[in-house]
């Protein structure tokens, strides 16, 4: 917005311009081809905040309002998913899926659920590649006594390394019991069969990661596809100031994501939610206090983060483009969600006030 007011265009325009069209390459010289229209990206979130209606609106209530002023902000963006670089071929990671004597399967994976979903969506992948109900599909403890190293719970990886991972080993463990394209209660009786054939030896399908083809990264140059997959997403805020106490409130959000395939749509409008509340304390509240390198505020009595009552209505679109190295076409998410909260807020800040914010939390 800064950049588009110096050389006196609208800040939409000089966006458009500048984003990236398949073909062209990234700083790193990565050249993408992902077929995400980036451009629909904006022009929906444009319509769903009733961009050009709203600010035509907020310049009447500017005027005649003594001392509340509104705005709106748009920030695009984007995000890597998984490991940067060579990362995730250094971790190598394994995930297995084990049949059970009772048809079942058991998926072992070193990765955790802490509130994002994990299991859920381990299951689904499992069963919808196995045509199996969610009943026949169990997610072993993560103990490193039991399951294989499929790497950390981090780097919005989970879903799209890990899933796919899933997918794999269900493909290998069909094939370990000969079971050739068997799904569902056909599938189920192999695995039953395999134990009475093989009376004490369990069947297994190990998956270890490969990267998707044509992904190549050069780590003494850095040089080339820094990640296998980058989310995309255009965010809108809307923001009211007070003027007698330079408070800002946001008092609603659209958020527009491609995040390839959705896996479950509850849970990824949750993550995305939650990343935007995130977000939102990031931009106005969450003032880390230090002295000699240490915080000074590092209690909830003194570290104001968001309330419920500081959140607004937060309306999540998606726009699908499958991405064919993830489950199911799915790539990363959680990360995603805070890197646009902040600068849209903020230039709706900007517009609202006519103030130049340059840092983060806008306090009083």
């Amino acid at each position: 917005d800064r950049a588009a007011a110096a050389i006196g265009i609208d800040p939409i325009e000089l966006r458009k311009r500048n984003l990236i069209r398949d073909g062209q390459s990234t700083a790193t010289g990565q050249v993408i081809t992902d077929g995400t229209d980036r451009l629909d990206l904006i022009e929906r979130a444009l319509a769903e905040a009733r961009w050009d209606e709203r600010r035509v609106e907020h310049d009447a209530f500017n005027v005649s309002h003594p001392y509340l002023r509104r705005g709106l902000g748009l920030a695009t963006f984007h995000h890597g998913a998984g490991f940067t670089g060579s990362g995730e071929m250094v971790l190598g990671s394994q995930l297995d899926v084990a049949g059970l004597p009772d048809g079942r399967v058991e998926v072992r994976s070193a990765n955790i659920e802490m509130g994002q979903g994990t299991l859920t969506i381990f299951t689904k992948i499992a069963a919808d590649r196995l045509g199996f109900s969610a009943d026949d599909v169990v997610i072993a403890e993560p103990d490193t006594g039991i399951v294989p190293n499929s790497g950390p719970t981090v780097a919005s990886r989970t879903a799209m390394v890990v899933g796919k991972l899933i997918e794999n080993a269900c493909d290998v463990l069909r094939h370990r019991i000969a079971a050739g394209d068997a799904r569902g209660e056909s599938l189920r009786n192999a695995i039953i069969a395999w134990y009475i054939a093989h009376p004490g030896e369990e069947p297994i399908g190990r998956a270890t990661y490969e990267p998707p083809p044509g992904i190549h990264w050069d780590e003494t140059r850095y040089r080339g596809d820094a990640y296998a997959a980058y989310g995309w997403a255009s965010y809108v805020a809307e923001v009211e100031v007070d003027l007698r106490t330079c408070v800002a409130r946001v008092t609603d959000f659209v958020a527009v994501q491609d995040v390839g395939t959705v896996l479950h749509d509850t849970l990824a409008r949750g993550q995305i939610q939650g990343g935007v509340v995130q977000g939102i304390g990031w931009a106005l509240l969450e003032e880390c206090v230090l002295e000699e390198g240490a915080m000074q505020n590092h209690q909830l009595t003194n570290y104001i983060i968001p309330t419920s009552d500081d959140v607004p209505p937060i309306r999540v679109f998606f726009v699908e483009n499958p991405w064919p190295g993830g489950p199911q076409g799915a790539k990363g998410l959680g990360e995603l969600p805070l890197d646009g909260a902040a600068p849209a807020i903020v230039n709706a800040v900007a517009r609202a006030t006519g103030a130049d914010p340059c840092e983060i939390p806008l306090t009083p």
